[in-house]
């Protein structure tokens, strides 16, 4: 016998429900990467590296760091990135 789905559902059934769910849930959450990556981290070190030479004024340390970012000397994105440093 099946249920007709207008008929309530009764308290067990909700509660068995939402644990099949919140399992579902779980399962669904340890497969995933986990977001905190190596290169994700390195990224953000560099950005907050790059921040701190532009409020010391520092032009060898943020040349370094454009270096180390795989910016490319006299490309454009070197040369935005030296105008944004002489604009702060």
């Amino acid at each position: 016998m099946s249920k007709k789905e207008d008929e309530p559902l009764n308290v067990d059934e909700i509660s068995r429900e939402i644990a099949d769910v919140i399992e579902e849930e779980q399962r669904k959450g340890k497969r995933r990467r986990p977001k905190d990556t190596l290169e994700e981290r390195k990224k953000r070190k560099l950005a907050a590296d790059g921040l701190r030479a532009i409020k010391a004024k520092d032009a060898r340390t943020y040349g370094e760091i454009l270096r180390r970012a795989g910016i490319r000397e006299n490309s454009p994105e070197w040369k935005n990135a030296w105008k944004v440093f002489y604009a702060g």
